[in-house]
């Protein structure tokens, strides 16, 4: 009896023993193979492999730059009349066109007949008392119909040729071309300063 007990722990010794030696060899191949891929970086997706796959640096402010939201752009307009017979009211700007829709009107008591309108930037060269700009399209507007005494008219007048970009400061007066009947000389008038300031 004591024999059979003796053989049965003797077996049971191996059996652990063995299960030991299983486990340890199984550490061993797999500390192995993280030892050997240790280091080795994977590209994220979107970014090419080199520099910029093993900087994490570098990666994060490539992808903060393409998903962080551009800050508003802000448009400041304003107009001002230069005189108590004359109104400029609900200026707005359109950055692409670089126009500037503006309604003007005037009371001098007298119907203005052959209206021409247009934005006379700060600096211009004036020459008694005018500016020297060319008067015609596409920089000058014709009003149709004219301006008639104490009525209001929306006008799109061109500030620039194109897009205005950001950071843009853009100063001067609206001015209008005139007669007060058809074929007598023409007029003057200084009708409003006029600024557009756009930033972020």
């Amino acid at each position: 009896m004591g024999e059979k007990r003796e053989k049965f722990y003797t077996v049971s010794a191996r059996l652990v023993f063995s299960s030991i030696i299983v486990v340890l060899l199984i550490a061993l191949v797999v500390g192995l193979s993280l030892a050997i891929n240790k280091g080795q970086v994977l590209p994220l997706l979107g970014v090419n492999g080199g520099a910029a796959a093993t900087s994490p640096v570098t990666t994060v402010a490539a992808y903060a730059n393409q998903t962080a939201p551009a800050a508003p752009i802000v448009v400041s307009v304003g107009c001002t009349p230069l005189s108590t017979t004359y109104r400029c009211l609900n200026p707005s700007f359109n950055l692409t066109s670089g126009t500037l829709t503006v309604a003007l009107s005037q009371d001098t008591g007298y119907n203005w007949t052959s209206v021409t309108v247009r934005f006379v930037p700060l600096g211009t060269t004036y020459s008694n008392g005018v500016p020297e700009l060319s008067w015609s399209p596409p920089m000058a507007v014709n009003v149709t119909g004219g301006l008639l005494s104490n009525a209001t008219k929306y006008i799109n007048i061109p500030i620039t040729s194109g897009p205005v970009s950001v950071g843009s400061n853009i100063t001067g007066s609206i001015w209008t071309k005139y007669q007060l009947q058809v074929g007598e000389g023409v007029s003057y008038a200084n009708m409003s300063s006029a600024r557009i300031v756009v930033y972020r």
